[in-house]
């Protein structure tokens, strides 16, 4: 019997266009974007970031000084944040809906500008996703650079089942990226896979975890 739901984020209930920091950082650079990235990618910066291991003025930093020309915090904030869609008011409803019947968690690889924009897109929204989001519609929620472990490390999971309390053969997990949901599997997790682009309602509503509404 499942009793708690652990979902990710990005792609899974908010929609991102997780190409668009390269494309900005690209015209940002130009030739020289290959070779910054290299650099970025060999020193860990991302990774470090996500997992609290730079501070976010560290993290800018880096980026700005990565290569000719040098960019302003400005740009590399601007860049980095692009990524971000939105996310529909369904889904809230949704979240609601499922705390009803489950324990409803948040684990997700993020850092601390992108923690930021989120808690400022939710203060925008519409009534009903504006304040504590975080409390509203989640039991819990794990971040990666605060609890300083990222997916698809296996004590990232470890960590959401012992601090929640949580029985892992209880539970289930949603995630976009299949090593995510592998590791999941690993610590045992009902892990399933979400494809970026469809509806989470509908499978959920697929393993009757929901029933389904008239206009789903």
């Amino acid at each position: 019997m499942i009793r708690n739901i652990i979902f990710d984020f990005g792609n899974v209930l908010f929609d991102l266009d997780l190409a668009a920091f390269e494309r900005d950082m690209r015209n940002l650079w130009g030739e020289n974007f290959a070779s910054a990235k290299e650099n970025l990618l060999r020193e860990r910066v991302f990774e470090l970031y996500e997992t609290g291991g730079l501070s976010t003025a560290e993290f800018v930093g880096k980026l700005c000084r990565a290569s000719d020309p040098v960019l302003t915090p400005q740009q590399v904030s601007g860049a980095w944040n692009a990524i971000f869609i939105g996310m529909p008011q369904h889904r809230f409803d949704l979240l609601l809906r499922l705390r009803q019947r489950y324990k409803v968690f948040l684990l997700s690889n993020i850092n601390g500008l992108h923690e930021n924009w989120i808690a400022d897109y939710m203060l925008r929204g519409t009534d009903n996703c504006r304040g504590d989001y975080e409390s509203r519609y989640f039991d819990g929620v794990y971040f990666s650079h605060l609890i300083r472990l990222r997916k698809p490390m296996l004590e990232a999971f470890e960590y959401v089942l012992a601090d929640a309390e949580l029985v892992a053969k209880e539970t289930v997990f949603f995630d976009d990226l299949p090593e995510n949901v592998e590791a999941a599997r690993q610590v045992g997790i009902q892990g399933i896979w979400h494809e970026p682009g469809t509806e989470i309602e509908e499978r959920l509503v697929e393993m009757q975890l929901l029933p389904r509404l008239k206009n789903l």
